[in-house]
């Protein structure tokens, strides 16, 4: 963590869009929590452990999401910003940890370590930049997540029948807040700056992790599963849906991060924590819906199982039309009705067996991939 201390706190527009070696390590240990919330999905499929693993993904997302923020408005050689990345990877991994009994013995410590992150990297902040006098902008952001953690703190010392409430309480005041840009009294609002490059490659980056822990996840159960034709074709339905999802993400990614950075930067900063976490709980729902394909492949899928396989590929899809739509001005008719199409046949889905929900899923999402080729193509020979 040794460096020479820049000049200035904000980042340069001139520095490289690369991610550092410790952002990089930072991003590792979001492979084992998002593992861990996909096997919660799993463990727990019932409707109301759907909403309360959902309240964890949100909560682990907006943890990588607000300390990204931090390595993109700030230099990522400033010994504050490295210390803020450092610390978010200890507090991350109590998270992970804590993820498996969070409604039970260990709501506290993910309470905690979900709080003591946000504190720290505040609180850091805020003494590395006073003498610059640029922490006015980290106070605004503090103080609306000290009110968020008391919900969070109180969550974790609660019972069971409390916890899912405050914890959904908090969740809202940090997503609402930061969407307000974190109105505070006597300090407003937060300044919209301008981004970097950077910026839109550390939020690709998480997206293909987030794919390679479906790809993981669904190679590793089957490989220490007893092998049949169903759970067979379940996983190269799984390795499939990956490749896909890949396809759809990439299609145009590199336009997409270029007008995120020069075109429509205000939208871009506003708006990216929000369409990625949608991109990421569709990601992570389909490996908790793949989790249990693999393990009982057979017998007629549970509504809450092809809520997983069906509407996690659904937000997955609508998450990525929003970057498209905002950035792009695109919003392509073709993708609509196959969403429509696959959402609209989920009550005929619960009457298959788990690995035929899988290969519906994967028609669908070829589909989707054909036309937007097509459609592309099109574009292309009218230009």
């Amino acid at each position: 963590m040794t460096s020479t201390e820049p000049t200035g706190p904000r980042r340069s527009p001139k520095s490289s869009n690369r991610a550092t070696l410790l952002e990089l390590f930072f991003d590792v240990f979001y492979v084992a929590m998002f593992a861990q919330l996909s096997m919660q999905f799993a463990r727990n499929p019932s409707w109301g452990g759907l909403g309360q693993t959902l309240i964890l993904l949100l909560a682990a997302w907006w943890t990588w999401s607000t300390t990204v923020n931090a390595t993109e408005f700030y230099d990522p050689q400033l010994r504050a910003v490295q210390a803020v990345v450092a610390g978010t990877v200890f507090g991350v991994a109590l998270m992970a940890v804590a993820v498996p009994a969070a409604y039970g013995g260990r709501g506290l410590l993910f309470a905690g370590a979900h709080v003591g992150i946000h504190l720290l990297r505040g609180s850091l902040l805020i003494v590395a930049l006073r003498p610059r006098r640029a922490h006015a902008r980290e106070e605004r952001v503090l103080f609306w997540f000290v009110l968020s953690g008391i919900l969070w703190l109180a969550g974790g010392f609660a019972g069971p029948a409390w916890r899912t409430g405050l914890w959904a309480g908090a969740i809202t005041v940090d997503y609402l807040a930061a969407g307000l840009r974190y109105p505070t009294p006597r300090r407003g609002r937060l300044p919209i700056t301008r981004l970097t490059t950077h910026f839109g490659e550390r939020y690709q980056q998480i997206a293909i992790l987030a794919l390679g822990e479906l790809a993981l996840m669904s190679t590793l159960i089957f490989s220490r599963a007893s092998y049949t034709p169903a759970r067979a074709v379940a996983f190269l339905a799984a390795i499939v849906t990956a490749l896909l999802f890949w396809q759809i993400y990439v299609l145009q990614s590199n336009k997409l991060v270029d007008r995120s950075a020069h075109l429509r930067p205000h939208a871009s900063i506003l708006l990216a924590p929000y369409v990625y976490a949608f991109v990421v709980t569709g990601i992570i729902a389909t490996s908790g819906g793949v989790d249990l394909v693999l393990h009982e492949p057979q017998g007629t899928a549970p509504a809450s199982w092809v809520a997983l396989l069906a509407v996690g590929p659904v937000l997955y899809v609508l998450g990525r039309m929003s970057s498209e739509y905002v950035l792009l001005g695109q919003l392509p008719p073709s993708r609509l009705a196959w969403l429509a199409l696959l959402l609209a046949s989920t009550p005929l889905l619960t009457m298959l067996p788990p690995w035929l929900v899988m290969i519906v899923t994967v028609a669908v999402l070829v589909g989707i991939t054909i036309t937007d080729v097509r459609r592309l193509r099109r574009a292309a020979l009218a230009d």
